[in-house]
């Protein structure tokens, strides 16, 4: 009897361990997951954001962000940030997106605006972000490919671009050409972006975008 009982706990207790790392390997494979690669630093991502700035052109204004979990003084963080084109009123298109200019807005493509932020303490700004120790790039070439645009989305990013790198706040250098990959499949928040400012009233310089949504 004694056996019976010990056998029977035995299979009970191995069945709920199989359901709990069952839970675990399910949540896991739901998670955000991403990283932005600037040189030989990496730092994962954990949440995306999806800005819809309303037609433009012939296309779509909608902007791409992505943000690690910390973007504090405390430890090296990330933030990447893709203004895009595409042929889709509300969703980004799949497919491959090039280099492009904003005048032309031309779909599947990405403008020389986007910025990503690789290190401590990432702020946003008027107009812009900043990082106090670490690095900021622009992009000038490569690929912004998606891959998947429903519930969850699935994108990359390999290319260049300008980096500058800052300490304790101020610029220390400029490189050109530094490589630069992005990757995350996830979920995305999204929300009608309507706040433009710009440097002066009516110009007919490109408008400012407002990056706090990344930091809320």
């Amino acid at each position: 009897m004694n056996n019976s009982i010990k056998l029977i706990m035995l299979v009970f207790i191995t069945l709920l361990s199989s359901c709990s790392s069952d839970n675990e390997s399910d949540q896991d494979a739901n998670a955000n997951k991403g990283y932005l690669k600037i040189g030989n630093q990496t730092v994962e991502l954990s949440q995306g954001y999806l800005e819809n700035y309303g037609v433009r052109g012939n296309a779509y204004n909608i902007d791409f962000s992505l943000r690690s979990k910390s973007i504090s003084d405390k430890e090296d963080g990330a933030v990447v940030y893709f203004e895009l084109f595409s042929s889709l009123k509300n969703n980004l298109a799949k497919g491959d997106y090039s280099f492009g200019g904003y005048s032309e807005a031309t779909a599947y493509t990405f403008t020389k605006w986007g910025q990503s932020l690789l290190g401590k303490n990432i702020n946003a700004e008027k107009g812009g972000m900043s990082v106090t120790n670490g690095v900021s790039i622009k992009p000038t070439s490569g690929t912004f490919k998606v891959s998947e645009n429903g519930d969850n989305y699935k994108v990359s990013f390999t290319g260049k671009g300008t980096a500058s790198y800052y300490k304790d706040g101020v610029l220390s250098s400029t490189q050109n050409d530094v490589s630069f990959v992005m990757q995350y499949k996830g979920n995305v928040s999204r929300s009608e972006a309507k706040n433009f400012t710009a440097k002066i009233s009516n110009s007919l310089l490109r408008v400012e975008k407002d990056h706090t949504v990344i930091f809320n």
